[in-house]
């Protein structure tokens, strides 16, 4: 590669990069509908055609933002090693074991998705497609949505002699991962209960101890 089709090719990433960055606390604060492409541009100090020739128009920048926020927390959660633990696995774990995976994987989650800097955009941006789902919802769930949810429900099943796919189990594992997205959703009220402008990363380990301790309580084993 000549060293022109080299620093075409990093000047195009730099690109990509920034208007990802700048999508990512936009749509986060406003919503797909609510960014303008200009202000997208603009934000993210690069021409306005740069959006349409790198992404085909905002909804494939926003499409690149909900891809790269998938991709972030599924590796995150992907280096604890607990998603790779299978079904038939977590059936012969012995119920200390189960437990200890829940409260390292909750415990992980929750770091994921409330440590200060770019995980509050990105829980921003999840909750909004929660509530309102876009064609990119699916991308979300496949990778790290579904995969949680199906690991936790197999501990819960597996402490509680039932199948993981169980009405209530499910009911139970919904409940168990909520406890973490309560927190993001609900963030505002939790500081003004305890007092705090800000969550501060010492603050986020704290809240994340307390909810994988409440995670093995909520698992409703008898090993309790």
């Amino acid at each position: 590669m000549s060293r022109r089709i080299e620093s075409q090719s990093k000047s195009s990433e730099t690109t990509r990069a920034k208007l990802i960055d700048a999508g990512l606390k936009l749509f986060a604060e406003f919503g797909m509908d609510g960014v303008r492409t200009r202000t997208l541009a603009e934000a993210a100090s690069v021409n306005q055609a740069a959006i349409p020739y790198h992404f085909g128009g905002k909804e494939g920048v926003y499409a690149a933002v909900i891809e790269e926020t998938a991709r972030e927390i599924a590796d995150g959660l992907a280096s604890t090693g607990l998603l790779q633990i299978s079904t038939a696995e977590i059936e012969t774990m012995s119920p200390a074991l189960c437990l200890e995976n829940l409260r390292a994987l909750i415990r992980a989650f929750t770091l994921l998705i409330l440590s200060p800097g770019r995980s509050t955009d990105r829980t921003i941006l999840i909750v909004r497609e929660q509530l309102r789902p876009t064609e990119n919802f699916d991308l979300l769930f496949r990778s790290f949505i579904e995969p949680i949810h199906k690991t936790v429900s197999s501990i819960v099943a597996r402490l509680n002699n039932h199948r993981a796919d169980n009405g209530v189990v499910v009911i139970r594992a919904h409940a168990i991962i909520g406890q973490v997205l309560a927190f993001a959703v609900a963030q505002q009220s939790y500081l003004l209960r305890s007092g705090g402008s800000e969550l501060s990363l010492e603050k986020v380990e704290e809240i994340a101890n307390v909810i994988s301790e409440m995670a093995v309580i909520s698992a409703g084993s008898s090993e309790n």
